[in-house]
Formats: structure tokens, sequence, C-alpha cells
């Protein structure tokens, strides 16, 4: 199991690693086309080949890397702190509580492949890649909070029963020093857990949403539209070599992946004890 754990923090680290520095690491400019060699498979010039365009794919797959890693979280960071919010707010107000089951079943219950159809008809066609993304955000954010906050909600009911919580309620703490002193710092474990659970769900939401057109325009790459065109299933059966996301897109989902287990392996078996811990040091 540690061995496990380690093996995925070095897999995570160096694709953190990748993300900040692959973009400036790219021998050929990711706009630059060479039409002559258009969808050629690897060469000297091109060692992971060129797509339709004629465009080096290793130089955008680097640049891709970054951009798709930036945008999954700033997709997965409001919708995190939005659950986190809601979900220990709940804890100590009933309305709140209401309010907030409600509204996460509304979010749940939507259609969103009709939303998110009808929102790529209402952007004009050349969007800009900033208007796009900030569209992305707000939809993710508002589609992936519910789970994670009722997660957050029972957590914090449960704490909230707890011995020392209610003694510090008794003295007098107000709600953001119990949330503070008291419930955050017994879940941060699962907090790191959906963190890096909605983390896969948004790199897994930009590549899906190429198919609607919401990806991230031409010639910005991201890892969707670079494998949008295997849609085709000539492009998809000939040209192996545009493939190449996946090299990296797999791992990283699996990564991601074994990293929420592994938080909430750590917050079940040492969470509560360590909160139990810290607040008999702070006695």
């Amino acid at each position: 199991m540690k061995s496990r754990r380690q093996w995925t923090r070095w897999a995570l680290a160096l694709w953190v690693l990748l993300a900040v520095i692959g973009p400036w690491a790219a021998p050929i400019s990711f706009r630059a086309q060479d039409r002559g060699h258009a969808i050629a498979p690897p060469s000297a010039e091109h060692f992971m080949g060129t797509d339709e365009f004629g465009r080096d794919v290793y130089s955008r797959l680097l640049l891709a890397t970054g951009l798709t890693s930036l945008l999954a979280v700033a997709m997965t960071l409001p919708a995190l702190c939005l659950a986190l919010l809601v979900g220990m707010g709940s804890a100590f107000s009933p309305t709140l509580a209401g309010l907030g089951r409600g509204a996460g079943e509304i979010a749940r219950s939507l259609p969103w492949i009709f939303v998110l159809v009808a929102v790529r008809a209402a952007l004009p066609l050349d969007a800009s890649a900033m208007v796009i993304a900030l569209v992305l955000v707000a939809l993710f954010s508002v589609a992936a909070w519910p789970v994670a906050a009722w997660a957050f909600q029972g957590a914090a009911r449960g704490l909230m029963e707890q011995d020392f919580v209610q003694a510090s309620v008794a003295l007098g703490a107000t709600r953001f020093h119990v949330m503070r002193r008291h419930l955050w710092p017994n879940m941060r474990g699962l907090a790191g857990t959906y963190f890096a659970l909605l983390l896969a769900a948004a790199i897994g939401a930009e590549v899906s949403l190429e198919l609607v057109g919401l990806g991230l325009p031409q010639p910005w790459p991201t890892w969707g539209n670079m494998l949008d065109p295997l849609r085709d299933v000539t492009i998809a059966t000939r040209c192996w070599w545009l493939f190449a996301p996946l090299l990296v897109l797999v791992p990283v989902l699996l990564g991601l992946t074994l990293a929420a287990h592994g938080s909430h392996d750590q917050s079940g078996q040492g969470g509560e004890g360590g909160g139990f811990a810290a607040e008999k040091a702070r006695a």
C-alpha cells in the first residue's frame, strides 16, 4: 500500500512538472504548419508525427498538457469550494441544509447534454478561448458540487456530535471558529479525496465536451481537441500516432483515482484520530 502511494505521488509530481515546463520545452511552435507533411507518421523531424494541418504532435502535446491541467484545476476549485461551504454550513443551519439539498437535486437532475448544446448555440462561433474557459468553469462548478457537498455535510454533522465540538460551542465558540479549528482539520482528507476525483472528472469533461464544440478553440491545443479528429474512423484506424495524448491522459486519470483512494484510506484510518489528538494538544 505504501509503495503504491509513493508511485502515485511520483507519477502525479511528474505530471505537474510536465504541465509546468512542457509548454516552454516545445521544440516547434504549436501554430506552425508543415502542409507538405500533413498527417505524417513519426519521422526524424516530427518524432510523434503531425496532425491534419501538418502541426507537430509532440509540441502540441506539451502545450496541451499544461492547458488542460490549468483548465481542469480552474474547473475543480470553484466546485470544491462551493461544496465545502454548503456542506459545512449545512451542519449549522437546517435551512441551508434544505436549500443545499434542493439546489443539489436540481443541479443533478438537469439534462446536461441539452444544456451544453444550448450554451454552445448561444455562444458566437468565434468566441475567444477565455470566454469558453469561463463557461466551462461555470458549467462544471454547477454540475459537480452536489455529491461532494453531501459527503461534506455528512462528515460535518458527525463531527458536530463529538464531545470536543459540543464543548467548544457551549463555551461560546463562533461558527467560523468551529469550522476553522474543529471541522476543517478533520475533513482535509475527505476534501483531498474529492479534489482528486473532481479533477479527474474535470479532465474527462474537457475531453468529452469537444464532442459538442465546447472545448478551447483552435489553434490552442488540449487533450480533448487533439483527440477530436479520431472521431473519423478512417483517421482513427490509420493514424495511430494521433492517439499520443492518451499516453498522458490515461496515466493521469489512473493516478488521480489511486490518489483519491489513498487520501480516503488515510483520512479513514487517521483523520479522526489526528483531529482528536490535535484537540487534546490544544487543551
